[in-house]
């Protein structure tokens, strides 16, 4: 079923190449595109804001640029990072791989580089323009709560409410705020704002226990705080 309404997609103004070309089809194809600056806070490429879903464009320029085994390191490790900030702050992130002559090598490549950085996500091989626009149509219509069948929004209802009736999970209790406050290496406790801004970014104490200073920051605390809690934990 597709939405009556416009498409609207979030698109990191800085891609080029073939990611340039799949943005002119998506605006031909009657897509609202605005196009934004790739920051910490936006590490996907192609963002469809309502169903909450966000896409990361594997950079083929940059990746045949690399000359060593510590080049490739370094771009899977960067990739790595915008995937785990993805997975952070959307619903769903997918990594789209543009792939010529049907050369699936490269995805398997891809994969296991990934996978030795512990990252797991769900790669979506891509081969023209007018496919890629296609295929993000159907995440965009598929994924908007007013198209699932009822047998599915009701099991998302029912995922929903045990998730809030955990009591391991810190979004449905306050109980764990006054043990988080005690989570840092300082000489002073964390804020009750600090803590509810974990809270939402991590979710449960299990993340909080193994989070890297990183993982902290991305949860828009800042360093002094991030640091504190890395080095109490």
């Amino acid at each position: 079923m597709q939405s009556n309404s416009q498409p609207v997609a979030l698109y990191n103004k800085g891609l080029t190449g073939y990611w340039h070309d799949v943005c002119e089809e998506m605006k031909n194809s009657g897509w609202c595109i605005r196009l934004i600056e790739s920051t910490q806070g936006t590490p996907g490429d192609i963002t469809l804001p309502k169903p909450n879903i966000t896409f990361l464009c594997f950079n083929d320029e940059l990746w045949n640029s690399c000359e060593s085994e510590n080049d490739i390191n370094e771009f899977i490790e960067n990739l790595s990072n915008r995937i785990q900030r993805s997975i952070q702050r959307h619903h769903k992130a997918i990594l789209l791989l543009h792939i010529e002559n049907e050369d699936i090598q490269l995805l398997y490549e891809i994969q296991t580089r990934l996978l030795a950085f512990c990252v797991n996500i769900n790669i979506l091989p891509v081969h023209n323009p007018k496919e890629t626009t296609t295929l993000l149509r159907i995440f965009y219509d598929g994924l908007l709560p007013e198209n699932k069948p009822q047998i599915a929004r009701h099991l998302d209802n029912v995922i929903h409410d045990k998730k809030m009736c955990d009591p391991t999970n810190l979004t449905s209790t306050n109980k764990w705020i006054h043990l988080v406050t005690q989570m840092s290496a300082g000489t002073r406790k964390l804020r009750v704002h600090d803590c509810y801004v974990l809270q939402e970014g991590l979710q449960t104490l299990y993340k909080m226990a193994t989070a890297t200073e990183s993982q902290l920051l991305n949860c828009s605390l800042n360093t002094e705080t991030a640091h504190d809690i890395f080095e109490k934990l």
